[in-house]
């Protein structure tokens, strides 16, 4: 049998030996009218790979139930609000087959925090705005404000620590939680959709279905 592996918001990073799935305005515009890519692209948007596949974990991937070996995401669950991060973690439960695992890296809000409280200087505050993601210094405008207007995902809605996260992981069903390094899974596949830059300073996190 063929092992399935499912990255969801993989963005530019989308490696043949994965189900790549992407939910971005910028590419759901792109995936239904491909004849705009070229004025994206001269706008300044991403060229995405062709191998990409429009889905939203939210609603559901086409995926189906106990299929999946691994399931990965970077930097997508704190663009959901809290609701829907438990519909996207209870649906990438359903979609691993037992002894499956679920690999996570996202903003890590505890050292986010532990950032600004050491901060001294006057620009700690508006720092922890702009790295967290929770401030707009300024509303887009023209082309480039369409997808964030229709869409709402570019800023953070809701963050985690590791140890809230970890336990809505376990009321989803997932066991064998623990915090992640860059590079530490036993699964050599992983290596294809980690990066440093994704990982330094983050929080990651790894789990299994039972």
């Amino acid at each position: 049998m063929d092992r399935q592996y499912v990255q969801f918001g993989c963005g530019m990073c989308a490696p043949a030996t994965w189900k790549n799935f992407d939910a971005g305005p910028a590419f759901w515009l792109q995936s239904r009218f491909p004849f705009l890519t070229p004025l994206l692209v001269k706008r300044g948007f991403p060229d995405y790979p062709r191998n990409i596949q429009y889905g939203d974990v939210i609603k559901g991937l086409p995926v189906p139930p106990q299929s999946a070996d691994a399931v990965y995401c970077s930097h997508v669950l704190e663009h959901m609000t809290l609701e829907e991060f438990r519909v996207a973690v209870r649906n990438v439960f359903n979609y691993l087959r037992p002894g499956g695992t679920f690999r996570l890296v996202l903003p890590d809000l505890e050292q986010l925090i532990k950032s600004y409280v050491n901060d001294p200087s006057p620009e700690a505050s508006s720092r922890f705005m702009r790295e967290t993601y929770l401030g707009e210094t300024n509303l887009p405008r023209g082309l480039r404000a369409m997808p964030t207007a229709l869409f709402g995902r570019a800023r953070h809605l809701w963050m985690w620590d590791y140890k809230g996260i970890a336990e809505q992981l376990a009321e989803a069903g997932f066991t064998n939680i623990r915090r992640a390094q860059l590079g530490d899974s036993p699964d050599p596949r992983f290596s294809e959709v980690e990066s440093e830059g994704r990982w330094t300073g983050c929080l990651g996190v790894d789990c299994k279905r039972p």
